[in-house]
């Protein structure tokens, strides 16, 4: 029998894989068991919704983890007992543990309280307060986020030494009275109720954070200078692992960073995963460059209808229309829709996916009309392949609402309805959920509420630098949008304060030419001139 505890750990590059596992079981003499155990979140990342989310190697990567887990037999552990579960165990009260689970069951799960798993957090979320225990707590806050961030393996204390400050820092410092770092360390590793510290671990294996806490509500975003360590610590299969995390996390700069040592050292997939990186970062004329030299290797190697090489076609037809023309992009997305009929099958995502893409660069191309009719087709076809409540049947019907030619409050009415429906099943934080409110946001906008639109470009623009990082394309967008609003709300000064720092932050990110860069210059050039200061 093997027992793998946190699968997810055993899964990624250099992992185990389907061919690893026929093996194991089928290889004579005798019969073999494998259990492994995983957290539901963790499981829900191999959901079918995921993969709408993800293209090309991200996709890849993630069907090859999802194989692995298609051939387990589940079986789903409740959190919560039965009622006859509660009846038999309160058969057995003489052990306190059994009577604490009993009395906390209406709120926590038992392996929870079994495990101290609510107290444990009270106890870090306690513990940064001035004269507790704020460096344990910054040292526990590192090794959440190193899990969070892809590191499948423990933390060593040298790494938690240096990984913590900043945490600590940005909490106050100082001022909060830390205790010395082994003392920390002490703290972080003591067991709660003979059960489990907030660290596991020791310092010869090292340290990783007890899971309970990586399901923790409201945990904020890994921080940019968490991502930057790992990438310079990790080995090259691990910076893979974090910069596919990155990625799909909607983390591109970080990403690449991972990326670039996981290329330099030859890990296969990496240079196709870090051409879409750098395209989603914001430089969408290098990524086609790219993706052309890798779309011709795949073409030769494979053939032109290899499903990898239509993962590179897709890719490169996307940044061919980000980086200026959506009338290539259109074609180039209309000759792969049919390739990928033909080889995966009319229904498959990714001949759905080209089928959006190719309607969506039809409508940014000038012909909005061509692109409601393309994407109504599509959403019946969506519809009944996924269902209603699929990611991508909501970015279609986003997409559809923009390009339809539709009242002005028909169309706000119609995202609005879309924005509940997308915050209901996909939640506040996704990037299909705020792609609905830059949508709406900007119909807004365009129907004179200057006001109101000041107030949600100025919104977006917070929860996208939240989400996604300040640096991220999307988020300077909402804050050239929010300028905008601005400067129609007749506040020019603080319009054109924003235009600046935005520029001035952008040119360092963006391409030469991008379009951010163009409308940031043509708005500035918009605004009345600033009045002359006093002689």
């Amino acid at each position: 029998m093997l027992w793998l505890d946190d699968l997810e750990d055993f899964l990624g590059a250099g992992g185990l894989t389907t061919i690893m596992l026929a093996g194991l079981l089928t290889a004579p003499p005798g019969r073999r068991v494998v259990l492994a155990t995983m957290r539901t979140h963790e499981f829900r990342r191999f959901d079918a919704r995921e993969e709408s989310r993800l293209t090309g190697s991200d996709r890849d990567a993630w069907r090859a983890q999802r194989d692995v887990l298609q051939q387990a037999e589940v079986v789903r552990l409740a959190r919560h007992w039965s009622a006859e579960e509660r009846r038999r165990a309160a058969e057995h009260r003489q052990d306190p543990r059994i009577t604490a689970a009993l009395r906390a069951g209406e709120r926590f799960g038992i392996a929870e309280v079994l495990a101290a798993g609510p107290e444990l957090l009270a106890a870090w979320q306690n513990a940064w307060a001035p004269g507790a225990n704020p460096r344990g707590a910054a040292v526990v806050a590192a090794a959440v986020d190193c899990c969070r961030a892809g590191l499948r393996r423990p933390v060593s204390q040298e790494w938690l030494r240096e990984l913590h400050t900043p945490y600590l820092a940005a909490r106050g410092g100082g001022d909060l009275q830390p205790e010395p770092f082994h003392q920390a360390m002490n703290w972080a590793c003591a067991a709660a109720y003979a059960t489990s510290g907030l660290l596991i671990g020791n310092y010869t294996r090292g340290y990783t954070a007890f899971d309970y806490l990586l399901n923790a509500p409201d945990l904020a975003p890994v921080p940019d200078h968490l991502w930057r360590a790992l990438v310079r610590r990790v080995t090259s299969a691990e910076a893979y692992d974090v910069g596919l995390l990155a990625h799909q996390e909607g983390r591109p700069r970080q990403a690449a960073e991972a990326l670039v040592r996981a290329r330099l050292a030859g890990v296969p997939g990496a240079d196709f995963l870090l051409a879409i990186t750098v395209g989603d970062a914001g430089r969408p004329r290098r990524a086609a460059a790219d993706l052309a030299g890798i779309t011709r290797r795949r073409e030769d190697q494979l053939g032109p209808r290899h499903p990898d090489t239509l993962a590179a076609r897709h890719q490169l037809a996307f940044f061919t229309g980000e980086a200026g023309n959506p009338h290539a992009a259109a074609s180039r997305f209309a000759a792969l829709a049919s390739d990928a009929a033909v080889v995966l099958g009319t229904d498959h995502p990714d001949t759905l996916a080209a089928r959006h893409q190719q309607a969506y660069f039809t409508g940014e191309s000038g012909a909005p009309a061509e692109a409601a009719r393309q994407l109504r087709l599509l959403l019946a076809d969506r519809l009944r392949v996924h269902g209603p409540e699929h990611p991508q049947v909501l970015a279609t019907r986003r997409s559809l609402i923009w390009y339809s030619a539709a009242e002005p409050a028909q169309a706000e009415l119609q995202l609005s309805e879309l924005l509940t429906d997308a915050e209901r099943c996909l939640g506040r934080d996704d990037p299909h959920t705020l792609a609905v409110r830059s949508s709406l946001a900007a119909l807004t906008a365009r129907a004179g509420r200057t006001a109101e639109a000041v107030a949600s470009w100025e919104l977006l623009a917070a929860d996208r630098t939240r989400v996604m990082g300040h640096d991220h394309p999307h988020t300077i967008y909402a804050r050239l949008e929010w300028a905008r609003a601005l400067a129609a709300e007749s506040r020019t000064d603080e319009a054109r304060t924003l235009l600046t720092q935005t520029l001035s932050e952008a040119e360092t990110l963006l391409e030469h030419g991008h379009r951010h860069l163009r409308l940031a210059r043509e708005l500035l050039a918009a605004l009345t001139p600033a009045e002359p200061g006093p002689a």
